[in-house]
C-alpha cells in the first residue's frame, strides 16, 4: 500500500522533492504552490510539474481537501503552515535549509557567514503552530570555510545537503512508519525575522575593509538587494564581494576560446 502525502513548496528543489516521492511509490495527494516565480528561477515550476503530472495543485492552504495522509511535507515553503494543514496528516515535516535550532528565520546562510561559523546544515523538524521552533527529527551538518562562502554559494551546498536529508528521512519513515523527535533547547533557539534581516544588510561607515567583504559575501545573492552603505542624501550604494566579481568573470569568459576556434573555422589540436 503507497504512502499518502501532501506536499507545500517552492524553489527548483521542491520539484526534486516531489520527483523522489513519486519515484519512491508514495501517492501525492495534493500540492501548494504558486502558479508564478521569479524569472530568473528555472522552469519548470513546482506548479507547472504537478500539473503536468496530473496532481490536484492549489495556490492556498485553505484550498486544501485531503485528510489522513501519512506526512505533510513543506520543503522550501516560505508561509506558516496553519494548524487546519498540519492536521491533515499524521506527521507534519518542514525541511529548512538552515541548522536548528541556532539558525532559525531569514537570515540562516547570512549569520552563519557573518559569525564565520565552520560548519552549517538543513534540518528536518517536526511541524508546529510558530516558524521553526517544532522538535528536530534529524539535521544534517557539514564543514564550510565561512571566509569563501556567499549567501549564494553556501544556499547551493545546503539544497544538495537537504535533498539528501529529504530522502534519508522519507525512506526510514517508509521502513518503520514512524518519525521520531526531540524537541529543540530553548537555550540554542534564535530566529531572525524579515525586518532585522534587511537592517543587517547595511554596512556600518567605520567598517574594516575585512568587515566589509564579510558582509558583502554575507548577502550577495542577486537579483535581491545586496550589502550596501546608507550615503547621508538616503542613497544605497550596493557593494559587491571580490570572490562575487571573480566567479562572474569566470562564467562570462568559460567559452571565449571555443567560441573564437569556432568562428576562425578551426580546430584546436595539440599533440
Amino acid at each position: 500500500m503507497s504512502k499518502e502525502a501532501i506536499l507545500l513548496g517552492s524553489k527548483p528543489a521542491s520539484v526534486v522533492a516531489l520527483l523522489l516521492l513519486l519515484k519512491q511509490g508514495w501517492s501525492v495527494k495534493e500540492v501548494v504552490a504558486s502558479p508564478s516565480q521569479a524569472s530568473w528561477l528555472p522552469t519548470p515550476s513546482l506548479y507547472e510539474v504537478a500539473n503536468r503530472l496530473g496532481i490536484r495543485t492549489v495556490e492556498k492552504q485553505a484550498q486544501l481537501k485531503s485528510t489522513g495522509v501519512d506526512l505533510v511535507i513543506s520543503y522550501m515553503c516560505r508561509s506558516l503552515i496553519k494548524k487546519n494543514t498540519l492536521d491533515r496528516g499524521r506527521y507534519a515535516l518542514n525541511f529548512h535549509a538552515g541548522p536548528l535550532p541556532e539558525f532559525g528565520g531569514w537570515a540562516f546562510y547570512n549569520v552563519a557567514i557573518l559569525e564565520e561559523s565552520p560548519e552549517y546544515g538543513c534540518t528536518c523538524h517536526i511541524m508546529d503552530e510558530g516558524f521553526d521552533t517544532g522538535p528536530l527529527v534529524k539535521v544534517r551538518r557539514f564543514a564550510i570555510n565561512p571566509r569563501r562562502e556567499t549567501a549564494l554559494s553556501l544556499e547551493k551546498k545546503a539544497q544538495t545537503e537537504m535533498i539528501l536529508l529529504f530522502r534519508e528521512v522519507i525512506s526510514a519513515y517508509e521502513a518503520t512508519g514512524s518519525i521520531t523527535s526531540v524537541d529543540q533547547d530553548p537555550g540554542q533557539m534564535r530566529y531572525l525575522n524579515a525586518e532585522q534581516f534587511a537592517r543587517m544588510k547595511q554596512i556600518p561607515m567605520e567598517a574594516t575593509p575585512e568587515e566589509v567583504d564579510r558582509i558583502a559575501r554575507a548577502f550577495w545573492y542577486p537579483p535581491y538587494e545586496i550589502a550596501y552603505y546608507l550615503l547621508p542624501n538616503g542613497t544605497k550604494l550596493e557593494v559587491v564581494p571580490q570572490i562575487a566579481k571573480d566567479e562572474v568573470a569566470s562564467d562570462m569568459h568559460d567559452s571565449d576560446l571555443d567560441d573564437l576556434i569556432r568562428a576562425a573555422g578551426i580546430s584546436l589540436t595539440i599533440n
